[in-house]
Protein backbone atom coordinates (compact mmCIF):
# COMPACT_ATOMS: atom_id res chain seq x y z
CA UNK A 1 0.00 0.00 0.00
CA UNK A 2 1.54 3.29 -0.90
CA UNK A 3 1.93 5.97 1.61
CA UNK A 4 -1.12 8.17 0.41
CA UNK A 5 -3.51 5.55 0.18
CA UNK A 6 -3.13 4.23 3.70
CA UNK A 7 -5.99 5.67 6.24
CA UNK A 8 -6.35 5.12 9.76
CA UNK A 9 -9.31 3.42 10.67
CA UNK A 10 -11.02 5.86 12.35
CA UNK A 11 -14.15 5.38 10.54
CA UNK A 12 -13.92 2.07 11.07
CA UNK A 13 -13.71 2.18 14.57
CA UNK A 14 -16.48 5.51 15.12
CA UNK A 15 -19.37 3.64 12.36
CA UNK A 16 -20.60 0.23 13.06
CA UNK A 17 -22.70 0.09 9.85
CA UNK A 18 -24.09 2.11 6.74
CA UNK A 19 -27.03 2.86 9.53
CA UNK A 20 -25.13 4.07 12.22
CA UNK A 21 -26.55 7.74 11.99
CA UNK A 22 -24.43 8.73 15.26
CA UNK A 23 -21.61 7.28 13.94
CA UNK A 24 -21.54 9.41 10.55
CA UNK A 25 -21.83 12.54 12.70
CA UNK A 26 -18.95 11.36 15.14
CA UNK A 27 -17.07 10.91 12.27
CA UNK A 28 -17.44 14.29 11.03
CA UNK A 29 -17.08 15.54 14.62
CA UNK A 30 -13.24 13.55 14.23
CA UNK A 31 -12.68 15.31 10.57
CA UNK A 32 -13.33 18.86 11.78
CA UNK A 33 -11.14 18.61 14.84
CA UNK A 34 -8.35 16.55 12.43
CA UNK A 35 -8.64 19.94 10.04
CA UNK A 36 -8.53 22.18 12.84
CA UNK A 37 -5.39 20.46 13.88
CA UNK A 38 -3.96 20.66 10.24
CA UNK A 39 -5.14 24.26 9.94
CA UNK A 40 -3.52 25.06 13.06
CA UNK A 41 -0.19 23.08 13.17
CA UNK A 42 0.15 24.80 9.24
CA UNK A 43 -0.06 28.30 10.99
CA UNK A 44 2.17 27.69 14.23
CA UNK A 45 4.48 25.87 11.20
CA UNK A 46 3.85 29.14 8.45
CA UNK A 47 3.87 26.89 5.62
CA UNK A 48 0.87 24.61 4.05
CA UNK A 49 3.29 21.91 3.91
CA UNK A 50 2.99 19.72 7.52
CA UNK A 51 5.16 16.90 8.20
CA UNK A 52 3.64 13.20 7.84
CA UNK A 53 4.42 12.20 11.19
CA UNK A 54 2.19 15.53 12.60
CA UNK A 55 -1.07 14.33 11.18
CA UNK A 56 0.03 10.41 12.33
CA UNK A 57 0.41 11.84 15.96
CA UNK A 58 -3.10 13.19 15.55
CA UNK A 59 -4.50 10.07 14.81
CA UNK A 60 -2.46 7.82 16.95
CA UNK A 61 -3.88 10.67 20.05
CA UNK A 62 -7.42 9.02 19.11
CA UNK A 63 -8.07 7.09 21.68
CA UNK A 64 -11.06 4.71 22.51
CA UNK A 65 -11.94 7.51 25.22
CA UNK A 66 -11.48 10.42 22.63
CA UNK A 67 -13.58 8.06 19.82
CA UNK A 68 -16.69 7.83 22.74
CA UNK A 69 -16.34 11.35 23.00
CA UNK A 70 -16.67 12.08 19.42
CA UNK A 71 -20.12 9.60 19.78
CA UNK A 72 -21.54 11.53 22.84
CA UNK A 73 -20.76 14.67 21.05
CA UNK A 74 -22.41 13.09 17.99
CA UNK A 75 -25.75 12.18 20.43
CA UNK A 76 -25.86 15.64 22.13
CA UNK A 77 -25.98 17.13 18.41
CA UNK A 78 -28.77 14.77 17.25
CA UNK A 79 -30.85 15.31 20.15
CA UNK A 80 -30.64 19.15 19.71
CA UNK A 81 -31.83 18.77 16.39
CA UNK A 82 -34.56 16.44 16.99
CA UNK A 83 -35.70 18.65 19.61
CA UNK A 84 -35.28 21.85 17.45
CA UNK A 85 -37.43 19.74 14.54
CA UNK A 86 -39.62 18.46 17.26
CA UNK A 87 -40.83 21.80 18.44
CA UNK A 88 -40.63 23.41 14.99
CA UNK A 89 -42.99 20.28 14.26
CA UNK A 90 -45.59 20.88 17.89
CA UNK A 91 -45.23 24.86 17.40
CA UNK A 92 -47.39 24.24 13.99
CA UNK A 93 -49.59 21.32 15.43
CA UNK A 94 -50.39 23.77 18.19
CA UNK A 95 -51.03 26.78 15.97
CA UNK A 96 -53.24 24.33 13.87
CA UNK A 97 -55.27 22.72 16.78
CA UNK A 98 -55.89 26.36 18.20
CA UNK A 99 -57.42 27.65 14.60
CA UNK A 100 -59.52 24.18 14.22
CA UNK A 101 -61.20 24.94 18.16
CA UNK A 102 -61.98 28.72 17.44
CA UNK A 103 -63.01 27.70 14.28
CA UNK A 104 -65.26 24.75 16.13
CA UNK A 105 -65.74 27.37 19.05
CA UNK A 106 -67.53 29.95 16.84
CA UNK A 107 -69.68 27.41 15.28
CA UNK A 108 -70.84 26.29 18.14
CA UNK A 109 -71.38 29.50 20.34
CA UNK A 110 -73.05 30.94 17.40
CA UNK A 111 -75.59 27.71 17.23
CA UNK A 112 -76.32 28.30 21.03
CA UNK A 113 -76.85 31.61 21.13
CA UNK A 114 -80.26 32.63 22.43
CA UNK A 115 -82.61 34.58 20.58
CA UNK A 116 -84.20 37.92 21.72
CA UNK A 117 -87.62 35.74 22.72
CA UNK A 118 -85.92 33.28 24.45
CA UNK A 119 -84.52 36.59 26.43
CA UNK A 120 -88.02 37.51 26.89
CA UNK A 121 -89.21 34.19 28.32
CA UNK A 122 -86.34 33.95 30.63
CA UNK A 123 -87.27 37.26 32.25
CA UNK A 124 -91.29 36.03 32.16
CA UNK A 125 -90.19 32.91 33.76
CA UNK A 126 -87.99 35.03 36.45
CA UNK A 127 -90.28 37.31 37.44
CA UNK A 128 -93.43 34.50 38.15
CA UNK A 129 -91.06 32.51 39.92
CA UNK A 130 -90.14 35.59 41.85
CA UNK A 131 -93.88 36.42 42.63
CA UNK A 132 -94.35 32.79 43.58
CA UNK A 133 -91.80 32.98 45.71
CA UNK A 134 -92.74 35.88 47.62
CA UNK A 135 -96.67 34.62 48.05
CA UNK A 136 -95.68 31.24 50.06
CA UNK A 137 -93.37 33.58 52.16
CA UNK A 138 -95.58 35.65 52.70
CA UNK A 139 -98.27 32.69 53.38
CA UNK A 140 -96.01 30.41 55.32
CA UNK A 141 -95.51 33.68 57.56
CA UNK A 142 -98.92 34.40 58.11
CA UNK A 143 -98.74 37.70 56.65
CA UNK A 144 -100.79 37.07 53.30
CA UNK A 145 -103.93 37.15 55.51
CA UNK A 146 -103.12 40.40 57.23
CA UNK A 147 -101.99 42.19 53.93
CA UNK A 148 -105.48 40.69 52.30
CA UNK A 149 -107.48 41.73 55.87
CA UNK A 150 -106.16 45.10 55.33
CA UNK A 151 -106.27 45.33 51.06
CA UNK A 152 -109.90 44.43 51.75
CA UNK A 153 -111.06 46.78 54.20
Amino acid sequence: MTEHMKHSGIFERLVKDDHDILGHIAYSIYKRRKRAFIIRTQEELGTSNIPAEAVDGFIKDQTDYTLEMYRSQADILSKEFLNASYKNELDKEKQRLLMEYSEKYGKLSDSVKPSFWYGVLQSITASFLFLLAGYVLLKMSGSWDILLNNLLK
